[in-house]
């Protein structure tokens, strides 16, 4: 018999992607829903807060929770103690641990939160902390497992406890002998055996994770519950006005992590309608992993975000720019970051096609019926024609500037005028706009002296 969503992964999560009462936020929740997530990923300050004072829930999160709860939508809540308190949180203060405990019982008592991360993830692996240093040594490895055992200890009853530790990825344990890596894994068996690891598989961004893989991280981390946080197609370290998207199917997954899994975390990028394309393919391979073929599911996704009477011309532009933009991990070249490509001949020339073909692309995907995946992608396509629009004279202009040239001015003034030419589009004038900055061009005539 072949394992379904249903057995297979019974935990399919997708992260919140923006503020609980933002309508995109919930359309994004609503969307993922439809097609089989069943759990929301939510990170501690988007809940509420517990750094000082009385810990509380924000008023949009207790009526995100029970919307979530009505659909029948669990919520996982990942509390960073480090982060969240911006480096001040004391691992050997009571005090500070009573603030996170009492921040899990009203997750779990005003919201029906049964799941609380808490994470360490890209934090420092030092102390600084006096009291701490006292306690634990220089190393942080040992504070946060003696932070998550004794959490652990007091979390209210039908609440289960995960550790994203600041190795959270096969790289990152390396041979075991490293400063934090080598007193986690020896102190990782304190911790009671239903603590639950958070992990990104082979790598942070793992371009394949196999069953293997993950039964060995298992069995090196002590046979416990692990939940696949699959930086697939958005990770941290990419900017969110990277020039392209990230218009890729799911591949790389082996069907066998369904049998090792106690859960898959799905991450879409910041432009959560964009982000469609790929969670359509990540949850048909957690509908069926054994007969998921990446090929089928990007057409099918494809075919859904069309809709049934889509003209041929706006079938085309979606397929063709699926196809540009179907690389993972994406480019992250940022406008600014484009002003330091301008003697790169093969950069300059990759916009020639953009100029000649994405006018008549962004039309035919104005019909598109998928109006949040619609947007965000004209969105972008837009910054990067306004990009490749302003690259020959952004060249020019500098060319003339630096050569002491009069008739700079004359070029200058042409850039401007395609600077306010996107004013109905901030997106794309921003981008611009950054560009400009980067390069050193003004974005104002000059005012007379």
């Amino acid at each position: 018999m072949v394992a379904r969503a249903s057995d297979a992964f019974p935990v399919r999560l997708v992260k919140i992607g923006g503020p609980p009462a933002d309508p995109r936020t919930i359309a994004h929740v609503d969307f993922a829903r439809s097609i089989g997530f069943n759990a929301v990923w939510i990170h501690g300050q988007d809940a509420g807060t517990w750094v000082s004072g009385r810990p509380r829930l924000t008023s949009d999160f207790r009526k995100f929770a029970a919307r979530s709860r009505e659909r029948g939508l669990a919520l996982w809540v990942s509390v960073n103690p480090v982060a969240e308190s911006k480096g001040r949180f004391a691992f050997s203060s009571a005090d500070d641990e009573a603030r996170v405990v009492r921040f899990a019982e009203l997750l779990r008592e005003r919201a029906g939160v049964a799941d609380l991360v808490v994470s360490f993830d890209d934090q420092p692996t030092v102390l600084t902390n006096l009291s701490d240093i006292d306690r634990y040594g220089r190393g942080a490895a040992p504070a946060h497992l003696d932070l998550v055992r004794r959490i652990a200890l007091r979390l209210p009853p039908g609440m289960r406890l995960w550790l994203c530790a600041a190795t959270y990825c096969d790289a990152h344990l390396g041979d075991g002998t490293g400063p934090y890596a080598k007193p986690f894994l020896e102190g990782l068996p304190a911790l009671p055996a239903g603590v639950g690891i958070v992990w990104t598989g082979p790598q942070v961004v793992s371009p394949t994770i196999t069953r293997a893989q993950i039964e060995a991280a298992r069995a090196r981390l002590g046979g416990r519950p692990m939940l696949l946080y699959d930086n697939f197609p958005m990770n941290d370290e990419t900017p969110p006005n990277a020039l392209p998207l990230a218009l890729v199917p799911l591949s790389g997954r082996d069907p066998g992590l369904a049998g090792v899994l106690a859960g898959y975390l799905a991450c879409p990028m910041p432009q959560l309608g964009a982000s469609r394309f790929t969670l359509y393919t990540v949850a048909d391979f957690l509908r069926d992993p054994s007969r998921y073929e990446p090929k089928i599911a990007r057409d099918r996704a494809l075919t859904r975000l069309l809709g049934p009477k889509a003209p041929e011309a706006t079938r085309f532009a979606l397929d063709t720019q699926q196809i540009e933009w179907g690389f993972f991990p994406r480019d992250p070249t940022t406008p600014a970051a484009a002003a330091n490509r301008l003697h790169d001949p093969a950069f300059v020339e990759s916009f020639t096609w953009t100029v000649a073909r994405y006018p008549g692309r962004i039309e035919a995907l104005e019909t598109l019926s998928d109006l949040p995946m619609r947007d965000d992608l004209l969105r972008a396509m837009r910054r990067r024609l306004a990009l490749g629009r302003a690259l020959p004279l952004a060249i020019e202009y500098l060319a003339r500037r630096d050569a002491g040239r009069s008739d700079a001015a004359e070029v200058l003034a042409r850039l401007q005028t395609e600077l306010a030419s996107w004013k109905t589009h901030p997106e794309a004038r921003a981008a611009l706009e950054s560009f400009f900055g980067a390069a050193g061009i003004p974005t104002a005539p000059a005012r007379p002296s």
